[in-house]
Protein backbone atom coordinates (compact mmCIF):
# COMPACT_ATOMS: atom_id res chain seq x y z
CA UNK A 1 0.00 0.00 0.00
CA UNK A 2 2.82 2.48 1.10
CA UNK A 3 6.39 2.21 0.69
CA UNK A 4 9.08 4.54 2.35
CA UNK A 5 12.39 4.13 0.29
CA UNK A 6 16.08 6.19 1.65
CA UNK A 7 14.34 8.59 3.98
CA UNK A 8 16.42 10.48 5.73
CA UNK A 9 16.14 13.41 8.47
CA UNK A 10 18.33 15.52 10.31
CA UNK A 11 18.22 17.81 13.13
CA UNK A 12 21.40 20.21 13.07
CA UNK A 13 24.32 17.33 13.45
CA UNK A 14 21.69 14.32 14.57
CA UNK A 15 20.87 12.24 11.99
CA UNK A 16 17.56 10.89 13.17
CA UNK A 17 16.86 8.90 10.25
CA UNK A 18 19.12 7.50 8.34
CA UNK A 19 18.49 5.82 4.77
CA UNK A 20 15.27 3.91 6.19
CA UNK A 21 13.38 2.13 3.37
CA UNK A 22 10.48 -0.56 4.49
CA UNK A 23 7.01 -1.67 3.40
CA UNK A 24 4.10 -0.58 4.90
CA UNK A 25 1.78 -3.83 3.54
CA UNK A 26 -2.31 -3.53 2.57
CA UNK A 27 -4.39 -5.19 5.65
CA UNK A 28 -1.05 -6.14 7.42
CA UNK A 29 -0.05 -4.94 10.58
CA UNK A 30 3.47 -2.96 10.83
CA UNK A 31 5.84 -2.95 13.47
CA UNK A 32 8.53 -0.35 14.06
CA UNK A 33 10.28 -1.82 16.83
CA UNK A 34 13.37 0.22 18.65
CA UNK A 35 14.25 1.97 21.78
CA UNK A 36 13.87 5.74 22.11
CA UNK A 37 15.89 7.60 19.18
CA UNK A 38 15.61 5.39 17.20
CA UNK A 39 13.83 6.86 14.83
CA UNK A 40 10.02 5.74 14.85
CA UNK A 41 8.27 9.15 15.85
CA UNK A 42 9.80 11.12 13.19
CA UNK A 43 9.34 8.62 10.37
CA UNK A 44 5.54 9.02 11.57
CA UNK A 45 5.61 12.75 11.52
CA UNK A 46 7.49 12.30 7.69
CA UNK A 47 4.57 10.13 6.54
CA UNK A 48 1.99 12.40 7.94
CA UNK A 49 3.82 15.75 6.60
CA UNK A 50 4.32 16.89 10.14
CA UNK A 51 8.05 17.01 9.74
CA UNK A 52 10.87 17.86 7.08
CA UNK A 53 12.97 15.23 5.73
CA UNK A 54 16.71 15.69 3.75
CA UNK A 55 15.90 12.63 1.36
CA UNK A 56 14.05 9.93 0.04
CA UNK A 57 10.99 9.15 -1.54
CA UNK A 58 7.88 7.89 -0.33
CA UNK A 59 4.77 5.54 -2.73
CA UNK A 60 1.05 5.72 -2.30
CA UNK A 61 0.21 2.41 -4.31
CA UNK A 62 3.22 2.44 -6.99
CA UNK A 63 2.79 6.13 -7.23
CA UNK A 64 5.07 8.77 -5.59
CA UNK A 65 3.68 11.38 -3.37
CA UNK A 66 4.20 13.81 -1.36
CA UNK A 67 4.22 13.29 2.66
CA UNK A 68 1.08 15.93 3.73
CA UNK A 69 -0.42 16.27 0.36
CA UNK A 70 -3.95 15.58 0.26
CA UNK A 71 -4.45 12.22 -1.82
CA UNK A 72 -2.33 10.69 0.96
CA UNK A 73 -3.59 12.44 3.93
CA UNK A 74 -7.33 11.48 3.18
CA UNK A 75 -6.32 7.67 3.63
CA UNK A 76 -4.10 8.15 6.97
CA UNK A 77 -5.31 8.73 10.17
CA UNK A 78 -2.68 9.47 12.81
CA UNK A 79 -2.44 8.90 16.83
CA UNK A 80 0.57 10.34 17.86
CA UNK A 81 2.62 9.51 21.60
CA UNK A 82 0.45 12.43 22.69
CA UNK A 83 -3.10 13.05 21.07
CA UNK A 84 -4.62 16.21 21.98
CA UNK A 85 -8.12 15.36 23.74
CA UNK A 86 -9.67 18.15 25.63
CA UNK A 87 -9.85 16.96 29.28
CA UNK A 88 -13.04 19.25 30.26
CA UNK A 89 -14.92 17.71 27.37
CA UNK A 90 -17.62 14.60 27.28
CA UNK A 91 -16.01 11.48 25.36
CA UNK A 92 -18.73 12.42 22.78
CA UNK A 93 -18.01 15.85 23.29
CA UNK A 94 -14.48 14.80 22.01
CA UNK A 95 -16.06 12.60 19.41
CA UNK A 96 -18.03 15.63 18.21
CA UNK A 97 -15.64 17.86 17.93
CA UNK A 98 -13.23 15.44 15.80
CA UNK A 99 -15.70 14.22 13.56
CA UNK A 100 -16.43 18.62 12.81
CA UNK A 101 -12.39 18.68 12.23
CA UNK A 102 -13.11 15.36 9.98
CA UNK A 103 -16.03 16.70 8.16
CA UNK A 104 -18.15 13.51 8.83
CA UNK A 105 -21.92 14.34 7.64
CA UNK A 106 -24.31 14.94 10.70
CA UNK A 107 -26.48 12.19 9.05
CA UNK A 108 -23.65 10.00 9.59
CA UNK A 109 -22.25 11.48 12.75
CA UNK A 110 -24.38 9.36 15.23
CA UNK A 111 -23.84 5.88 13.90
CA UNK A 112 -20.00 6.43 13.70
CA UNK A 113 -20.40 7.27 17.06
CA UNK A 114 -22.08 4.39 18.43
CA UNK A 115 -19.86 1.75 16.73
CA UNK A 116 -16.65 2.80 17.71
CA UNK A 117 -18.21 3.52 21.23
CA UNK A 118 -19.00 0.15 20.98
CA UNK A 119 -16.14 -1.42 19.45
CA UNK A 120 -13.89 0.61 21.88
CA UNK A 121 -15.93 -0.43 24.79
CA UNK A 122 -16.51 2.94 25.62
CA UNK A 123 -20.04 3.53 25.01
CA UNK A 124 -20.97 3.41 28.74
CA UNK A 125 -18.50 6.00 29.21
CA UNK A 126 -19.88 8.50 26.19
CA UNK A 127 -20.57 11.26 29.49
CA UNK A 128 -17.62 10.95 31.32
CA UNK A 129 -15.12 13.92 31.17
CA UNK A 130 -12.01 12.77 29.02
CA UNK A 131 -9.52 14.19 31.90
CA UNK A 132 -11.22 11.41 34.04
CA UNK A 133 -10.23 8.63 31.99
CA UNK A 134 -7.67 6.68 32.57
CA UNK A 135 -4.71 5.71 30.53
CA UNK A 136 -6.21 2.97 28.80
CA UNK A 137 -9.44 4.73 27.89
CA UNK A 138 -7.73 7.61 26.99
CA UNK A 139 -5.76 5.65 24.27
CA UNK A 140 -9.23 4.53 23.38
CA UNK A 141 -10.74 7.31 22.77
CA UNK A 142 -8.18 8.95 21.10
CA UNK A 143 -8.33 6.02 17.99
CA UNK A 144 -11.92 6.55 18.28
CA UNK A 145 -11.32 9.91 17.20
CA UNK A 146 -9.14 9.16 14.22
CA UNK A 147 -11.21 6.52 12.98
CA UNK A 148 -13.77 8.80 13.08
CA UNK A 149 -12.41 9.95 8.80
CA UNK A 150 -12.58 6.27 8.05
CA UNK A 151 -8.75 5.81 7.21
CA UNK A 152 -7.15 3.09 5.60
CA UNK A 153 -4.23 3.70 6.77
CA UNK A 154 -3.77 3.81 10.96
CA UNK A 155 -0.55 4.74 12.10
CA UNK A 156 -0.27 4.54 15.95
CA UNK A 157 2.70 5.99 17.52
CA UNK A 158 3.44 3.81 20.83
CA UNK A 159 -0.03 3.49 21.98
CA UNK A 160 0.30 1.47 24.95
CA UNK A 161 2.74 3.49 26.85
CA UNK A 162 2.19 4.26 29.98
CA UNK A 163 -0.83 1.92 29.66
CA UNK A 164 -2.10 -1.03 32.02
CA UNK A 165 -0.95 -4.47 31.48
CA UNK A 166 -4.93 -5.36 31.03
CA UNK A 167 -6.21 -2.17 28.81
CA UNK A 168 -2.49 -3.42 26.72
CA UNK A 169 -4.32 -6.59 25.94
CA UNK A 170 -7.95 -5.09 25.11
CA UNK A 171 -6.18 -2.36 22.57
CA UNK A 172 -4.58 -5.26 20.96
CA UNK A 173 -7.76 -6.68 20.98
CA UNK A 174 -9.18 -3.41 19.24
CA UNK A 175 -6.27 -3.33 16.58
CA UNK A 176 -7.14 -7.22 15.13
CA UNK A 177 -10.50 -6.35 14.85
CA UNK A 178 -9.30 -3.56 13.07
CA UNK A 179 -7.19 -5.75 10.64
CA UNK A 180 -9.90 -8.43 10.27
CA UNK A 181 -12.10 -5.25 8.56
CA UNK A 182 -8.89 -4.75 6.24
CA UNK A 183 -7.52 -1.86 7.97
CA UNK A 184 -3.50 -1.30 7.42
CA UNK A 185 -1.65 -0.50 10.12
CA UNK A 186 1.50 0.23 11.29
CA UNK A 187 2.52 1.14 14.98
CA UNK A 188 5.76 1.99 16.81
CA UNK A 189 6.63 0.20 19.67
CA UNK A 190 9.80 -0.14 22.22
CA UNK A 191 8.17 -3.06 23.85
CA UNK A 192 9.06 -6.37 22.00
CA UNK A 193 7.05 -8.77 22.99
CA UNK A 194 4.11 -6.69 21.73
CA UNK A 195 5.82 -6.58 18.13
CA UNK A 196 4.90 -9.90 18.52
CA UNK A 197 1.41 -9.38 17.46
CA UNK A 198 2.52 -7.68 14.29
CA UNK A 199 2.46 -9.20 10.39
CA UNK A 200 6.01 -7.69 9.74
CA UNK A 201 8.77 -6.03 11.80
CA UNK A 202 11.32 -3.41 11.24
CA UNK A 203 14.15 -3.05 13.65
CA UNK A 204 15.25 0.49 14.60
CA UNK A 205 18.78 1.71 16.06
CA UNK A 206 19.82 5.63 15.71
CA UNK A 207 18.43 6.16 12.83
CA UNK A 208 19.18 3.22 10.87
CA UNK A 209 17.33 -0.52 9.94
CA UNK A 210 19.13 -3.11 12.08
CA UNK A 211 16.93 -5.60 9.64
CA UNK A 212 13.33 -5.94 9.16
CA UNK A 213 11.09 -9.20 7.54
CA UNK A 214 7.85 -11.07 7.93
CA UNK A 215 7.98 -12.12 12.21
CA UNK A 216 7.37 -15.54 11.19
CA UNK A 217 9.99 -15.54 8.49
CA UNK A 218 12.42 -14.00 10.72
CA UNK A 219 11.70 -16.87 13.47
CA UNK A 220 12.18 -19.70 11.21
CA UNK A 221 15.70 -18.40 9.05
CA UNK A 222 16.73 -17.32 12.49
CA UNK A 223 20.60 -17.61 11.38
CA UNK A 224 22.05 -18.53 14.61
CA UNK A 225 22.04 -20.94 17.61
CA UNK A 226 20.06 -19.77 20.87
CA UNK A 227 21.00 -21.38 24.03
CA UNK A 228 20.02 -21.17 27.91
CA UNK A 229 21.50 -22.07 30.63
CA UNK A 230 19.52 -21.86 34.30
CA UNK A 231 22.40 -21.50 36.89
CA UNK A 232 20.40 -21.42 39.80
CA UNK A 233 21.00 -19.26 42.85
CA UNK A 234 22.45 -15.85 41.70
CA UNK A 235 22.23 -15.76 38.19
CA UNK A 236 23.51 -12.12 38.03
CA UNK A 237 26.86 -13.43 39.69
CA UNK A 238 26.97 -16.55 37.19
CA UNK A 239 26.42 -13.94 33.94
CA UNK A 240 29.18 -12.08 35.09
CA UNK A 241 31.37 -14.74 35.88
CA UNK A 242 30.52 -15.86 31.71
CA UNK A 243 31.38 -12.11 30.79
CA UNK A 244 34.61 -12.26 32.05
CA UNK A 245 35.11 -15.31 29.15
CA UNK A 246 36.50 -13.97 26.17
CA UNK A 247 34.26 -16.45 24.23
CA UNK A 248 31.24 -15.35 25.73
CA UNK A 249 31.74 -11.63 26.23
CA UNK A 250 28.98 -10.76 23.34
CA UNK A 251 27.05 -13.45 23.08
CA UNK A 252 25.63 -13.89 26.55
CA UNK A 253 22.58 -11.84 27.97
CA UNK A 254 20.49 -12.04 30.84
CA UNK A 255 16.55 -12.66 30.34
CA UNK A 256 14.35 -13.28 33.43
CA UNK A 257 16.33 -15.84 35.52
CA UNK A 258 18.08 -17.51 32.94
CA UNK A 259 21.00 -16.54 30.85
CA UNK A 260 21.22 -16.67 26.88
CA UNK A 261 24.02 -17.27 24.84
CA UNK A 262 23.90 -17.01 20.90
CA UNK A 263 26.05 -18.48 18.64
CA UNK A 264 26.79 -18.65 15.15
CA UNK A 265 24.99 -21.76 13.26
CA UNK A 266 28.75 -23.57 13.40
CA UNK A 267 30.25 -22.25 16.44
CA UNK A 268 30.28 -24.62 19.76
CA UNK A 269 30.82 -24.23 23.18
CA UNK A 270 34.05 -24.57 24.63
CA UNK A 271 34.98 -27.52 26.36
CA UNK A 272 35.28 -26.24 29.54
CA UNK A 273 32.66 -23.80 30.32
CA UNK A 274 30.12 -25.66 32.94
CA UNK A 275 26.26 -24.26 32.39
CA UNK A 276 24.08 -25.89 34.24
CA UNK A 277 20.42 -26.64 32.37
CA UNK A 278 21.91 -26.04 28.91
CA UNK A 279 19.19 -26.42 26.06
CA UNK A 280 18.65 -24.84 22.78
CA UNK A 281 15.63 -22.95 22.50
CA UNK A 282 13.50 -21.38 20.04
CA UNK A 283 14.12 -17.04 19.79
CA UNK A 284 11.59 -14.40 20.83
CA UNK A 285 12.07 -11.12 18.82
CA UNK A 286 14.23 -9.70 21.68
CA UNK A 287 16.29 -12.65 21.12
CA UNK A 288 16.16 -11.50 17.57
CA UNK A 289 16.71 -7.89 17.84
CA UNK A 290 19.65 -8.91 20.41
CA UNK A 291 21.73 -10.66 17.88
CA UNK A 292 21.22 -8.22 15.46
CA UNK A 293 21.84 -5.60 17.69
CA UNK A 294 25.21 -6.84 18.25
CA UNK A 295 26.16 -7.44 14.87
CA UNK A 296 24.30 -10.05 13.52
CA UNK A 297 27.05 -12.62 13.72
CA UNK A 298 29.83 -10.24 13.90
CA UNK A 299 30.52 -10.99 17.37
CA UNK A 300 33.18 -8.18 19.03
CA UNK A 301 32.41 -5.73 16.48
CA UNK A 302 30.66 -3.56 18.52
CA UNK A 303 27.89 -2.74 15.59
Amino acid sequence: MVRLEEIACSFGSVRAVDNVSFPIRHGRITILAGADGAGKSTLFRILAGLEHRDGGRVFLEDKQVEPGEKELLRRLGYMPERFSLYPDLSVEENLNFFADIHRVPRARRENLKDRLLGQTGMAEFRSRRAGALSGGMKQKLALSAILLSSPDLIILDEPTTGVDPLSRLEFFAIIEELKREGKTIVMATPYLDEAEKGDFVVMLKSGRVLHQAAIHELKRDFPARLLQAQPGGNVIAAYQQLRDNPFLVDRAYLKGPSIRLLLDRDEDLPSDLDLPGLEEVEPSLEDIFIYYDRGGGSHGTGN
